[in-house]
Parts: C-alpha cells; sequence; structure tokens
C-alpha cells in the first residue's frame, strides 16, 4: 500500500497559527479519503493527483496537544503540538545569520530556556537530489538543541522578546539563504513584466547555447566544494567577521574553487527558492513574516521596490492569507570582501517606499547597528528585538512607539532649515558616542567633507555642500542653524551614504532613518 505522508512542517512540538483556519496536508494514495483530528476538532479530505489538504477550523492559543492523521489502515500520530503565533523569518544571509555568530551569543546561552519557543529550518538544498548535510533543518527543535546555534539571530531573537508578551507558544519558520536576490523567492511569471523581466533576460542569456547536463555537472561539483565541512567551517571565520586586513589575507589564500554557473541547478536562477524551499511550507498558515533581505539586488536598486512589492503580492497569494511582512532596512557598510554599499542608499530609499505603499507592511532602521568593515552587523539580538517592537504595535495593536523617527516636513526660517519628525514619543535625542565606539568612517560624497556633514546631516546649495553651524534637538523638530544659506532651492538629508553611524533616536530607542528632500 502506497505510504500517507504529510507535509514537512506537520511534525511533533509543532506551532499552529491562532484564529486562523488551519490547512494540513501531504500525500497519500490516490482517491483515499484522509482524516486529520486535533483536540476535538476533524477534518476530512480525499487524495487527488497524489496530493490531500484538510482544513481544521480556526483555534485558540494551547499546547500539549496531539494530532492524528488516519487513511485507510495507515495512522500518522504526532505530539507536543502547540497552537499559538508563527512567523515565517525569510531572507538572505543577515537573516540566516545562525546564533553562534552574534555579538549576543554567550549570554543568550546562559539564560533561563523558555520551552514556548519553538523553531524550523526548512532545509537549504538548491534543486531536487542536492546532496548535502542538512542535519540542522527539518524538524522542530527548541533552545539547546543541536541545531539551536545554526537557527537565524534575528528569527530566534524576535520570539524570545515577544513570547513573554504575548504569553502564547511562539513558532519561527526559517526559510532564508544567504546572497540570495528576491527575485529567486517568488515565482518566474511575477517577474515577467518590464522592469522585473531584466532578471529573466539576464537567465536566459546565462543558459543560452549551454548544455544542461555540463550545466548541472558544473554546479554538482561547485556545491560539493562549497558544503563540504573545511569549506563551511573556513567560511564561519569570515561570518564571525574579519577586519579589511584580515579579509585581504583570506582573500590572497584561497584555493581555486569550481565555478557554479547560472543555470537550473544555481540557487540564484529566478523562481529557484520559490519552488525549492518555500513551496514546502505553503500554504501553512502564519501571522506573518520576518524579512531581511537586499543586498544582492543592489545591482538594480533603482527597481527593488517593484521586486520586493511583487515578491510581496507573490507569498499573499500563494498562502492564500494577507500576510503581514515585518522587516528590516539594510544596516549601513562600507567595504566587505572587495564590494561596498555604494548604492545602498537608493535602495533604502526604494524599501522605505515599499512600507508606505503596500498596506501590512512596516519597516524597523538599523542604522545605527551598522559596522563598516562587515556587511553582516553582529548585533542581531537588537535587530530581532526591533523587529518585535514593530509586531507588538503594528499586528498585536499595543500602544506603543514601535517606528523609527521619519520626516515628515522640512521647512526654512531665515538662516534655518526646521525638519519636523513623526514618531518621536517625548521626543528627539542624541546619543554620546561610547568610548570604545569604532572610529568614525563615514564615508561622504565627493563634494563633502567633515565640515559640512554634521550629526549625519549635509544640505546641498547651488550644487555645493553649506556648512552647517549647529545641530539643535527640540522635541520632534531637528533645527539646522546655516549662516550662509542664501534664498536658493537646496537639498537636506540625513544619512545618506553607504556607511554612517546613526546616533539620533526617538524615545523608543529606534534610530532615525535616512531622508533626502529638496526646499
Amino acid at each position: 500500500m502506497e505510504e500517507v505522508k504529510a507535509g514537512i512542517l506537520f511534525q511533533d512540538g509543532c506551532v499552529l497559527q491562532r484564529e486562523k483556519e488551519i490547512p494540513v496536508w501531504g500525500e497519500g494514495p490516490e482517491g483515499a479519503q484522509v482524516v486529520v483530528s486535533l483536540a476535538g476538532n476533524q477534518a476530512v479530505c480525499r487524495v487527488k493527483d497524489g496530493r490531500w489538504k484538510c482544513t481544521l477550523p480556526p483555534m485558540e492559543a494551547a499546547c500539549g496537544l496531539a494530532m492524528t492523521i488516519v487513511c485507510g489502515g495507515q495512522t500518522i500520530a504526532l505530539q507536543d503540538i502547540s497552537v499559538g503565533e508563527v512567523w515565517i523569518a525569510g531572507g538572505q544571509s543577515n537573516m540566516e545569520f545562525f546564533l553562534c555568530y552574534d555579538a549576543d551569543w554567550e549570554p543568550m546561552k546562559q539564560a533561563e530556556c523558555n520551552p514556548q519557543i519553538h523553531m524550523f529550518n526548512v532545509p537549504r538544498l538548491a534543486f531536487p537530489g542536492h546532496e548535502k548535510d542538512v542535519s540542522e533543518c527539518g524538524y522542530w527543535f527548541r533552545e539547546g538543541d543541536k541545531a539551536w546555534p545554526l537557527f537565524s539571530a534575528p528569527g530566534y531573537s524576535f520570539a524570545r522578546k515577544l513570547q513573554p508578551v504575548l504569553d502564547v507558544p511562539v513558532g519561527i519558520i526559517g526559510c532564508n539563504w544567504g546572497g540570495t536576490s528576491a527575485s529567486t523567492w517568488m515565482e518566474e511569471e511575477c517577474l515577467q513584466e518590464p522592469p522585473l523581466d531584466i532578471y529573466l533576460e539576464e537567465y536566459r542569456a546565462a543558459v543560452a547555447g549551454k548544455d544542461p547536463e555540463l550545466l548541472k555537472k558544473a554546479s554538482v561539483e561547485a556545491f560539493a566544494s562549497e558544503d563540504s565541512p573545511e569549506r563551511r567551517a573556513d567560511w564561519a571565520k569570515v561570518m564571525y567577521g574579519l577586519s579589511l586586513k584580515e579579509q585581504k589575507e583570506w582573500q590572497e589564500n584561497q584555493e581555486p574553487v569550481p565555478e557554479n554557473p547560472m543555470g537550473p541547478y544555481n540557487v540564484g536562477r529566478p523562481g529557484g527558492l520559490y519552488h525549492q524551499m518555500l513551496e514546502r511550507i505553503i500554504p501553512f498558515a502564519a501571522r506573518g513574516v520576518l524579512w531581511y533581505q537586499g543586498e544582492s539586488d543592489e545591482g538594480y536598486a533603482g527597481i527593488y521596490d517593484r521586486l520586493f512589492e511583487t515578491m510581496i503580492g507573490c507569498w499573499r497569494k500563494s498562502f492564500c492569507q494577507d500576510l503581514t511582512f515585518l522587516f528590516v532596512q539594510l544596516a549601513p557598510y562600507g567595504t566587505w570582501l572587495g564590494g561596498t554599499g555604494e548604492k545602498y542608499p537608493e535602495l533604502r530609499r526604494r524599501q522605505e517606499m515599499v512600507s508606505e505603499r503596500v498596506p501590512g507592511v512596516f519597516m524597523t532602521s538599523i542604522m545605527d547597528l551598522g559596522m563598516y568593515e562587515d556587511i553582516h552587523p553582529k548585533r542581531k539580538k537588537e535587530v530581532g528585538e526591533r523587529l518585535a517592537l514593530l509586531a507588538r504595535g503594528k499586528v498585536y495593536k499595543e500602544a506603543i512607539l514601535c517606528e523609527p523617527p521619519a520626516l515628515r516636513f522640512a521647512e526654512r526660517q531665515d538662516q534655518e532649515i526646521v525638519l519636523h519628525f513623526a514618531h518621536t514619543g517625548t521626543g528627539l535625542w542624541k546619543k554620546d558616542k561610547a568610548p570604545e565606539a569604532e572610529p568614525e568612517a563615514e564615508i561622504p560624497s565627493p563634494l563633502t567633507g567633515p565640515r559640512e556633514r554634521k550629526d549625519g546631516f549635509l544640505v546641498i546649495q547651488g550644487e555645493k555642500p553649506v556648512e552647517i553651524r549647529e545641530v539643535t534637538l527640540w522635541g520632534n523638530e531637528v533645527i539646522l542653524q546655516i549662516p550662509s544659506l542664501s534664498g536658493e532651492a537646496c537639498t537636506v538629508s540625513f544619512a545618506w551614504v553607504p556607511y554612517i553611524r546613526a546616533e539620533i533616536y526617538n524615545s523608543a530607542g529606534l534610530p532615525m532613518k535616512p531622508f533626502s528632500c529638496e526646499l
């Protein structure tokens, strides 16, 4: 008899979303009846085209439940099932970023365990048949498990901060892969219209005239090298953080590795991870998505808003749910392994456009957490906590300040520019630099120097920067004193550079978002 199977998420220790219908699915013998039972609720369906899906009614939060899936003479019995809040932690390396790399990992390990936090890593396999050690993936676990150090630091920190507030079980599903474009996390059909078709055009050009079998052979060899214990251990050194000098030495000492060509077995192919990873958890009921990604789409920064917005629509359609998206605006960085964040100001602007334009999408700022010499900030605990604050205010409707300061409007008053901000709480304040703080490593534009850029603000008039004599914080206002300001039009900006250490906060401790506006 053909074996009945449940979807990958339906295992012991699973967390199901409260207050929503609960889809349960899997595979089985054609035409067979499937009965799913949970806490007195029952759903019945039949297998069609080898697959089945039953839908249980919405439930309130609970834990310690048992689920049975019965098909013919076969029974799947699941234990330790919880009902609570489910979030998907998606994106690239800064969301994938393992807990063991986090600056706060040691104190986190020593904290009291919270058994109400459940975690799950979707196996990071690039193509069907990809052979790789994914022993940290594919099952539900809690703190202390061998997979815990290899879970998303932002995702775990989000749950750690949120669970005691909600007092219900929290499940975090890690579905992420470092170095990936948003284009690989959506269906290919979503990329067919301009300007997003550039991703498909580049893919078609890359595979044109290539032998599919040779592409597969090259990818398999490249992944075998990349996935080897030696390469993974070597890459871990980079993720823990290297100085510029150490990065240069690391690059110089690297042995040649097989190239992984773009093609049907490359992890970055359009739609690749949507089919290979995301589809494995669709249509699992969830409250929303935590998203930290964009670094790999810097090359097309000017269309990132369209790309991200389209991806959100794709996920909401696929999951048949109006998923909330909470995302992280890209952190400042100067240079890492030879790359720079030259287009980050534009990319951050496009990210913010999505949060302003798309309902149910909210953004937090980490403009104070960046590292000049590393694209991967190490203080991910704070990233997760800021996402949790955003969830508390925007999703769970607490009356709290949860958004970073945002420019409302600017006006000129003689030799001053007055900037008015929203989301300031009891007022803006400037953080004093700690003695051990990173040396000033701001990357100015070719026009500017330290005299013209003050506390992150820059005023351009007549295509030239003008000196800001003083910056004063007053409640929800910032006042720029500019003695040489004339009557001409001008542009005022804040943190509009690849790297800066933003030090102006609201009363919730959230740093001011970058902006640029004309007066």
